[in-house]
């Protein structure tokens, strides 16, 4: 590292929670630093980056996505005229049905005055004959879309390099040394450290007693041939388009083996599942693994510790990290820059008393 550097926060972590809060950080003047360590996948880096505003069998609306979603998006489209990329597409989500039950309730929850902006029980799904094998109905998620994760914080990665401002290496909390209202870690000055690890909080002597889950997700990339799908499947598996004809298909859940590990009982898996949806030839590309940060009330964590307060935590994005990460890192930004209070259901504070 240099001799000294002084900077307002120093983030430890650049997945998509750290990346989201030290881009509004810059934006607010603020300066920093980030220490990511280079061997250790982030879940950002392999997840689909899917924003999907309907949640689970029950069909509800993800958690306050009225205002999460159109703020995401319009910070995404920001950052896409600063650097030039394209981050985020909007992309319907068509998924199965295979009773009569299943569509009926989805038909009924379609027509209620809250749902009908986000799903529909008409759409064309004729684009999919020959290409997925028959269902016994179709619906569509509106409102939906991809964020390019791997493309966000790489572009921030790049951005923080060419600024002096990233260090690759594995954070050392032994390395903290508190003085008065600031803080040195291995010559770095700063008025806070900001922890946004994702699931390995756990480890983190200072978080270590929040009620942390984690679980571990697989997913294949694959080729199909000649299709070029313009809408994602959600049919026992998700089947999400990246372009040219690649796909990616994920995922699973694992609740004990947590680690970055491909696993042969994953892929065999996820293989089964799509060879129960697809009717064309397709090759594997790739297999990924990584894990997610969960806490058991599956909300993230935003920020700072009762006793060190130089010390914060943003995570526990979980899958919804791309759909979240904006509006809760703007957020935790203002209450670090401007004093305002944060979100009783999201304070750590309120978790760790």
């Amino acid at each position: 590292m240099n001799d000294e550097l002084k900077n307002d926060y120093l983030i430890v972590g650049q997945g998509v929670a750290g990346t989201m809060l030290a881009h509004f950080l810059l934006k607010a003047g603020k300066t920093i630093a980030v220490i990511d360590a280079p061997d250790q996948q982030a879940a950002s880096n392999v997840a689909a980056g899917i924003i999907n505003p309907v949640t689970g069998r029950r069909i509800v609306k993800s958690w306050r996505i009225e205002e999460l979603l159109p703020f995401a998006v319009a910070t995404y489209r920001e950052i896409e005229a600063r650097f030039g990329v394209e981050i985020f597409t909007k992309k319907n989500i068509l998924r199965s049905f295979d009773t009569n039950k299943q569509f009926q309730d989805w038909s009924v929850k379609s027509g209620r005055e809250d749902m009908c902006d986000y799903i529909s029980d008409e759409c064309d799904a004729s684009h999919l004959n020959g290409i997925i094998k028959p269902k016994f109905a179709w619906g569509e998620i509106h409102s939906s879309g991809r964020t390019d994760l791997a493309v966000l914080t790489s572009i921030y990665r790049n951005f923080f390099i060419n600024n002096n401002a990233f260090f690759a290496e594995k954070f050392n909390y032994n390395e903290i040394e508190f003085d008065d209202n600031k803080l040195i870690y291995n010559k770095i000055k700063t008025t806070k450290i900001i922890f946004c690890e994702g699931w390995r909080s756990c480890f983190n002597p200072y978080f270590n007693d929040l009620p942390h889950e984690a679980a571990k997700g697989e997913l294949l990339i694959i080729r199909i041939p000649d299709v070029q799908l313009n809408k994602m499947i959600k049919s026992g598996v998700f089947v999400v388009p990246i372009g040219d004809e690649k796909y990616w298909v994920g995922s699973t859940y694992e609740w004990d083996d947590l680690n970055d590990t491909p696993t042969q009982a994953a892929r065999t898996d996820l293989i089964t599942r799509l060879q129960k949806i697809l009717e064309v030839p397709y090759e594997i590309l790739e297999h990924h693994a990584a894990v997610r940060p969960v806490f058991k009330h599956r909300r993230p964590v935003i920020g700072l510790h009762s006793k060190h307060p130089q010390l914060g935590i943003f995570n526990g994005l979980g899958t919804k990290g791309a759909s979240i990460a904006p509006f809760w890192a703007a957020h935790f930004c203002r209450h670090l820059c401007e004093g305002t209070p944060l979100d009783e259901e999201v304070d750590v504070r309120v978790l760790m008393i």
